[in-house]
């Protein structure tokens, strides 16, 4: 098929207009209603957002009452919501006992948390409650506060120096309380500020790095429960405390309680193998709803507990008492803010990216809308809630959130449902657990780590896709391992911003030609595209601004080079002809022939064009030093009698062109094609 056949099978694009300006083009098109009521608009979507009814808005849960299909969605989120509360259960016991809490206050975490969110969130499948890396951090924070304020951590000791006695669990609960309480009133702050896309900064080589060291830090904490060793360790290093914990560990490896060991190994190759061979391989006949098999070792541990006296018999370390019933409210830790402000930042930050993730994920699967902001603000009033009920950190679960949706959970009343298989075994069953093994618990949290720990496979891939975000996955692992999980996290979002930062450097101006007769420009070395007579259109692939505006401006010279950019070369060669004589003899030194050879090439050059459009359609913004660099941009080529165009111009870049006075209203074009033929005409 030749040319010609080829376009009689293509529609035809026939454009036949003025050539405008984009004053010219706003004058002629725009709505000249926006600039009259722009301020009168604001102030009234400020009024707006204060009425009664945007402030009903805010409870989330009145549209889901008023929306609700009983018909449709009633039993499938019943069933759905009793599965996810028999999650719950023991999900809640680990993490509340990773913590070093007593495990009862991750059910306090779960229900709580929970039940506050369906009040303010947007998500209709989000499972709050408790998760391994938050609880890890404000494990991270409690020991390290303890070993800050030892006289409020361990009062005893110091009435008696020879107590050997553990922490006080009052001065834990006021810590893990107080950072719930921080943490909550600063995703509000968050909220209030629109900083719902704060996650965005947050890129997934960061996330997976970061949770991949973190899972290293939450097995390492188990640890103890599995080999059964306990000790109290009074003195906090904050850098390379894995070395020395395991250091402990093996130091300690005589006092290894084997009926611990055996049983907890027991418990996570049942864990594994169930998940594995059962849960996974008849994943279809379960109708993608797994197994609590969770739950079912948490039950059988018990039992035998009780059976064997495995606390009395076999030195066996047990959960010991569980509060019946509901916690006593009582005020949250307010006095140590200062000392817990950067782990309730990163606690919060991290807690909202988690969350948010889910969140969108499933909005996505199933056609509806999230609102980030109104997310944040959900999550902050949860750990409110949670911080005057004895709770910790509340966070959305990826694990629970999906066997929600396969178990066909539609609606928020899945977490109603599921709070409330929790509230049963806070109110009733709570005591029959007193006897089940900590080492069955810390079984249970190494087992759910495995996809945590296997996302180091993620190497590879980012080798291949991006040596960045390779680098940024390492980085922010190896801090995270060596240091601990809040510097961590800080180093590692320090790297994302400095490699941002080095690939906003990488700005290139690239050669416009037309291609053929159409109105389309494409650079010249990847396309057959010619460029016009006098005219060179050029167009920066990244936005100008301080970082990148010095080298915008050395691109720009070297694509489109005229007599006033060698004036640098010619003071230096004035300059060697002073201080080094060259070319002082009858004949020229090798520099200076060079160099005029060089200047004579680039002015023959420059002679080529007589008008330069650049092409801003990839610029996203400028700023100061970006207009001041247009500004001796424009000012050196016309000395040369070159002008200046500028074509694709996005409103941010205009408003800010005119703020900056810069009088560019006549340069600036609709289109490249625009440009081009107010030259020609």
């Amino acid at each position: 098929m030749d040319e010609n056949e080829n376009w009689t099978n293509r529609r035809i694009v026939s454009i036949n207009r003025p050539a405008y300006t984009q004053k010219e083009f706003d004058s002629n098109f725009g709505n000249k209603s926006e600039s009259d009521t722009k301020n009168g608009s604001k102030i009234r979507q400020i009024l707006g957002k204060l009425s009664p009814i945007n402030l009903l808005g805010t409870f989330t849960i009145l549209s889901f009452i008023s929306e609700y299909n009983f018909k449709k969605n009633l039993i499938t989120d019943v069933l759905s919501g009793l599965t996810v509360g028999v999650m719950h259960i023991p999900s809640s016991l680990a993490y509340g006992a990773l913590t070093s809490l007593n495990p009862v206050h991750g059910l306090y975490t779960s229900f709580f948390a929970g039940i506050t969110y369906i009040f303010f969130g947007t998500s209709k499948h989000l499972s709050v409650g408790t998760f391994a890396v938050t609880s890890l951090i404000v494990y991270s924070t409690i020991t390290r506060l303890e070993a800050e304020y030892p006289e409020l951590a361990f009062p005893n000791s110091f009435e008696n120096s020879t107590s050997t006695e553990g922490p006080s669990m009052e001065f834990k609960i006021k810590i893990a309380t107080g950072l719930a309480f921080w943490c909550g009133v600063i995703q509000i702050l968050f909220s209030l500020l629109k900083f719902g896309s704060i996650s965005k900064f947050l890129s997934q080589p960061l996330l997976r790095g970061f949770t991949t060291a973190a899972a290293f830090h939450v097995f390492s904490s188990q640890m103890k429960h599995i080999f059964g060793i306990y000790y109290v360790n009074r003195k906090r290093r904050k850098f390379f405390k894995l070395v020395f914990l395991y250091l402990r560990l093996f130091q300690n490896i005589e006092q290894i309680n084997w009926a611990a060991f055996i049983f907890s190994i027991v418990c996570i190759v049942f864990l594994y193998l169930t998940r594995t061979q059962i849960n996974e391989r008849f994943k279809t006949q379960l109708k993608n709803i797994p197994l609590p098999i969770e739950l079912f070792v948490i039950i059988v541990g018990t039992v035998v507990s009780n059976l064997a006296e495995l606390n009395k018999n076999y030195g066996m370390t047990v959960v010991g008492s569980i509060p019946k019933g509901f916690p006593e409210p009582q005020l949250p830790e307010f006095n140590l803010l200062m000392d817990m402000i950067l782990d309730a930042i990163i606690l919060s930050v991290i807690a909202y990216a988690t969350s948010l993730s889910v969140s969108d994920l499933f909005a996505r699967k199933h056609k509806y809308k999230i609102d980030s902001n109104k997310e944040f603000f959900a999550l902050g009033v949860s750990n409110i809630a949670n911080s005057f009920f004895q709770s910790f950190v509340s966070c959305g679960s990826l694990s629970r959130t999906v066997v929600a949706d396969s178990s066909g959970g539609k609606t928020q009343l899945v977490t109603i449902i599921a709070s409330s298989v929790v509230l049963t075994v806070m109110l009733w069953i709570g005591p029959f657990l007193e006897q089940l093994p900590k080492a069955c618990l810390g079984a249970i949290i190494v087992a759910a780590l495995l996809n945590l720990l296997l996302q180091v496979r993620d190497l590879p891939y980012y080798w291949r896709l991006d040596k960045l975000d390779f680098i940024t996955w390492i980085v922010t692992f190896v801090s995270t391992i060596i240091l601990d999980v809040d510097f961590g996290l800080c180093i590692g979002f320090l790297t994302v911003l400095f490699l941002n930062t080095y690939r906003s450097q990488n700005l290139q101006v690239k050669i416009q030609g037309r291609v053929k007769d159409f109105e389309l420009y494409r650079p010249v070395d990847k396309y057959l595209a010619s460029e016009q007579e006098s005219i060179r259109v050029v167009y920066p692939n990244q936005s100008i601004y301080f970082v990148t505006s010095d080298i915008f401006k050395q691109q720009l010279n070297f694509s489109c080079p005229s007599k006033s950019n060698m004036i640098t070369d010619l003071s230096l060669i004035e300059n060697c002809k002073i201080n080094y004589g060259c070319g002082a003899g009858p004949e020229k030194s090798d520099l200076e022939i060079k160099i005029d050879e060089t200047e004579n090439d680039t002015l023959d050059s420059s002679k080529k064009f007589e008008t330069i459009i650049i092409d801003f359609s990839d610029v996203q913004f400028v700023d100061e030093a970006g207009c001041k660099c247009l500004k001796e941009i424009i000012r050196d080529y016309e000395s040369d009698n070159i002008q200046i165009l500028f074509a694709c111009c996005n409103d941010n870049v205009i408003d800010y062109f005119r703020r900056m006075k810069m009088e560019l209203d006549d340069r600036i074009f609709l289109t490249v094609q625009d440009a081009v033929s107010s030259k020609l005409c």
